[in-house]
């Protein structure tokens, strides 16, 4: 195909449909024969040392900061990693908090370079006081290839957290912990309902969701929220297999945790027209977080959008992302 076709192609929205119907099935082949091999969450691959040690910190805080916790709050707990990806740094960082186990759970094996790997997790250790980098050597073994101790961090992929309650014990884990993987879950109720039952009484459920369309139009200067103008029946067979997103927004998780008792806070990530929001905030306003120009787009594409968006209000549809904390009853 010349690069003159494919120019045409992504600008238009019909073929960008077909395209994303045909990646859906292909991939849903390649899963249904056993390639459970991707490229997709190889996030570390691309960075710099710096930046991957400054990621993996930042996301090992704001778990704690938004759920207003200490480190102490994990000391003996079991942690659930939904959707590692190619790197253990966040399991590590609650393991030399004094964690007693982290699983890691991934529906595809996240394509890696060990070496790199490697820098990252020596760069990891060198942070550490001797007490810590005690622990950190218990769970993770860095001589010539990198070997866990299944006993610290446990490694399991070809499962999506949807069926994690089948192949794990219920109630087993103190707190369910993910980035960048809820918005990929399509059966989004199924997902938390195994959770739900994955979860011990008490327990804790803290996720960082982005609501974008992951430039499946927004990248070829379409409107950002596209996506929500296409009809259910259709996006099914663009995303349900393919780990797009599931174009489940605020009000969603709301209902989730509403449904199951659980205690939530939900923080505003990120906003339509605007981008991150830094701190993240409960409440979003017109005025205050967002002006004219997210209120515009909002209305210019509101009669286009499928149901059940048409109706949401502003400041749902104006929320590009989230970080819930739920905690699950006594």
């Amino acid at each position: 195909m010349s690069a003159a076709i494919k120019e045409i192609a992504g600008r238009s929205k019909t073929l960008i449909i077909l395209h994303r119907i045909y990646d859906n099935w292909r991939r849903r082949r390649a899963f249904q024969s056993g390639q459970t091999t991707t490229a997709y969450g190889s996030t570390h691959e691309f960075w710099s040392l710096e930046k991957s040690v400054s990621y993996i910190d930042r996301v090992y805080r704001e778990y704690l900061d938004y759920a207003g916790l200490t480190p102490a709050a994990v000391a003996g707990k079991r942690i659930l990693e939904v959707g590692p990806g190619d790197n253990f740094g966040v399991a590590l960082k609650f393991i030399v908090a004094g964690a007693a186990q982290v699983v890691c759970l991934d529906k595809f094996y996240s394509e890696r370079n060990q070496e790199q790997q490697t820098r990252i997790y020596r760069e990891l250790r060198q942070q550490l006081s001797p007490e810590q980098a005690e622990l950190f050597d218990d769970a993770i073994k860095l001589n010539g290839e990198i070997k866990l101790n299944p006993e610290r961090i446990e490694y399991i992929y070809g499962h999506g957290v949807e069926e994690a309650d089948q192949i794990l014990k219920p109630a087993s884990f103190d707190f369910i912990v993910s980035r960048a993987v809820i918005h990929n879950v399509y059966d989004l109720d199924r997902g938390f309902a195994a959770m739900d039952r994955l979860l011990a009484p008490g327990g804790y459920t803290l996720h960082k969701i982005d609501f974008s369309d992951e430039n499946m139009f927004s990248s070829r200067g379409m409107h950002p929220l596209t996506f929500l103008t296409i009809p259910e029946s259709i996006y099914r067979l663009m995303a349900r297999d393919s780990g797009k997103p599931n174009r489940k927004l605020i009000n969603e998780y709301r209902e989730q945790m509403r449904k199951r008792g659980y205690e939530a806070r939900i923080f505003v990530s990120a906003v339509v027209g605007v981008g991150v929001l830094t701190p993240h905030k409960e409440r979003i306003e017109r005025g205050v977080d967002y002006g004219q120009g997210t209120v515009a787009l909002i209305e210019e594409i509101r009669p286009q959008l499928a149901q059940p968006y048409r109706k949401l209000a502003e400041e749902d549809l104006a929320a590009a992302g989230i970080f819930l904390v739920g905690r699950k009853p006594q």
